[in-house]
C-alpha cells in the first residue's frame, strides 16, 4: 500500500497579487527569449520517449530524465511566480514510496508520473511559455509600428507629390501611432496580470486533491496510532516479563529459602533477606524504567527539556557521551512532547545498546513560522540502522508508527559505515 507522505507543507492560500512594475514584465520578456530555446527541450525528450516505446530502454531513460526535468522546472516555476507576483501560491501534497532503495527510487518516478501535480505543472510550463511568446511578440510587433508609422507618414507627407508616393495622411497616421501607443500600453499592463492568473490556476493545489490528501493523511495517522499502541503492548508485556517478572520470581524464592532456614541456621536466614532486599530494589528499579516507559513523570511536570536531559545524563553514564540542544520558547502539546520524548529515549537507547559509538548528540528545535517541531539524533557509531517489518524488530518501526500517528515524518540515514542520523518532524500548531 502506497503511504502518502507531505512533500512540504501547504502554505496559506493566495494572496494579493503585484502584476505591475517592472519585474513582471521583465519576468515576461525574459520568459519569452528563453521559451524560443527551452520550448523545444522537453517537448523533444517526451517525443523521444514515445518513438522509444518498442526498444523500453530508451523509452525508460527519456521518462527518467524528463520526470527529473519536469520536477526542477516546477520548482523553478513556483520561485519564480513567488518572486514576482508575490501570491504565496500553496504547493500540491506530493504522495512519497514506502519503499527503500532502487525500488524507492523507481517507485517514486511512477508515482509523479502518475500525479496531477506533476502533469499540471508540466501544462503550465508550456502555457506560460507559449503565452509569453505570443504576448511579447504582440507588444514588440505593436512598438515597432507605434515608433515607425508616424515617421513613414511625416516622410511621405512632406515628399514631392510628382514621386507617385502615397501613404496614410498625417493625422491618420498619428492617430494610429496613438493607438498603437495605447495598446502596447494596456499589453505590458494587463499581460503580466494574465501570467500571474495562469499561474494561480496551474500551479495553485486543487481543492479535491488536498481533501483527498488530508483523508489519506488521516487514514494514515489512525494506522499509525493502532500499530503503535499494539506495538507498545507488546513492548509493555515484554519488559514486564523480561525484566520485573523474573526479578519478583527470584525475590519470592529468595524468602521462601529464609523462612526455610530461620529456625535452624539464622545467619543463613538474615543473609538471604538481605540478598531478598537487594533483588527487592532491583525489581523496583525495573518496574520504575516500565513505568518511564510508559509515562515519564518528569515529562509532565518539569517539560520536554528537563525530561531530555535525564535521558542524555543516563545515555552518557552508559558509556556514550552525549550533547543536548534544546531550543523551546514555549511548552507544547502534551502529545507532541510525549512523542518527542520517546523518539529521542529509544534513539538513544540503541545507540548504546548497539551502535558501538564514542559520541552522540541531540538537538531538538521549534519552528515557530512552520509550527513544527525537529528532533534529530546523530551518532557517529556502526550505521546499518533501518526500518524494517520484522514485528521482532520494534524499536525504529515503533518510533515511525509513533511519530506517523501524530502526523510527522520520521526518516533515518543510516549507512553501513555510518554516523546515523535520525530524524522526526512533528506538527504543533494549535
Amino acid at each position: 500500500m502506497i503511504e502518502p507522505a507531505p512533500d512540504i507543507a501547504t502554505p496559506p492560500p493566495v494572496g494579493r497579487t503585484s502584476t505591475l512594475g517592472v519585474v513582471p514584465t521583465a519576468s515576461m520578456i525574459t520568459g519569452a527569449a528563453i521559451a524560443t530555446v527551452w520550448f523545444w527541450i522537453p517537448l523533444t525528450l517526451l517525443i523521444i520517449g514515445i518513438s522509444s516505446i518498442p526498444s523500453v530502454i530508451g523509452f525508460v531513460l527519456a521518462a527518467v530524465v524528463f520526470t527529473y526535468l519536469m520536477r526542477g522546472v516546477e520548482r523553478v516555476e513556483r520561485v519564480r511566480s513567488e518572486a514576482v507576483f508575490g501570491m504565496g501560491i500553496g504547493i500540491p501534497p506530493r504522495r512519497l514510496s514506502p519503499h527503500s532503495g532502487f525500488q524507492r527510487w523507481a517507485h517514486q518516478i511512477l508515482l509523479d508520473l502518475g500525479s496531477s501535480r506533476f502533469w499540471k505543472a508540466t501544462a503550465h510550463h508550456y502555457l506560460r511559455m507559449t503565452y509569453d511568446i505570443l504576448a511579447t511578440g504582440l507588444a514588440a510587433a505593436l512598438l515597432v509600428f507605434a515608433f515607425l508609422a508616424p515617421a513613414a507618414a511625416i516622410a511621405v507627407g512632406n515628399s514631392d507629390a510628382d514621386a507617385g508616393l502615397s501613404f496614410l495622411p498625417t493625422p491618420v497616421a498619428f492617430l494610429l501611432a496613438a493607438v498603437a501607443f495605447a495598446a502596447a500600453g494596456l499589453l505590458l499592463v494587463y499581460a503580466p496580470a494574465l501570467d500571474a492568473t495562469i499561474d494561480r490556476w496551474l500551479l495553485t493545489p486543487s481543492p479535491t486533491a488536498h481533501l483527498q490528501y488530508q483523508v489519506s493523511a488521516l487514514a494514515d495517522a489512525r494506522q499509525g496510532a493502532v500499530t503503535s499502541a499494539q506495538t507498545e503492548r507488546h513492548r509493555i508485556e515484554r519488559d514486564l516479563h523480561d525484566g520485573v517478572q523474573p526479578r519478583l520470581v527470584s525475590l519470592a524464592m529468595t524468602i521462601g529459602l529464609a523462612q526455610t532456614k530461620l529456625d535452624s541456621d539464622l545467619p543463613a536466614a538474615k543473609a538471604l533477606i538481605a540478598e531478598a532486599h537487594d533483588e527487592a530494589k532491583s525489581a523496583l528499579v525495573e518496574l520504575r524504567n516500565v513505568v518511564r516507559g510508559i509515562a515519564p513523570t518528569i515529562l509532565a511536570d518539569r517539560g520536554l527539556d528537563a525530561a531530555l536531559s535525564a535521558v542524555v545524563q543516563r545515555a552518557s553514564t552508559s558509556g556514550v557521551p552525549t550533547t543536548l540542544s534544546v531550543h523551546l520558547p514555549r511548552r507544547l502539546p502534551d502529545e507532541v512532547e510525549a512523542c518527542a520524548y520517546f523518539v529521542v529515549a529509544e534513539a538513544l537507547t540503541n545507540v548504546t545498546r548497539h551502535a558501538s559509538a564514542h559520541q552522540a548528540a541531540v538537538t531538538v528545535r521549534l519552528d515557530e513560522a512552520a509550527q513544527q517541531l525537529h528532533v534529530t539524533v546523530f551518532d557517529d557509531g556502526c550505521g546499518g540502522a533501518q526500518i524494517t517489518g520484522d514485528e521482532n524488530a520494534t524499536g525504529l518501526r515503533g518510533l515511525d508508527e509513533r511519530v506517523r500517528a501524530a502526523r510527522g515524518t520520521f526518516t533515518v540515514s543510516s549507512p553501513v559505515t555510518g554516523p546515523t542520523i535520525i530524524t522526526a518532524v512533528l506538527p504543533c500548531g494549535s
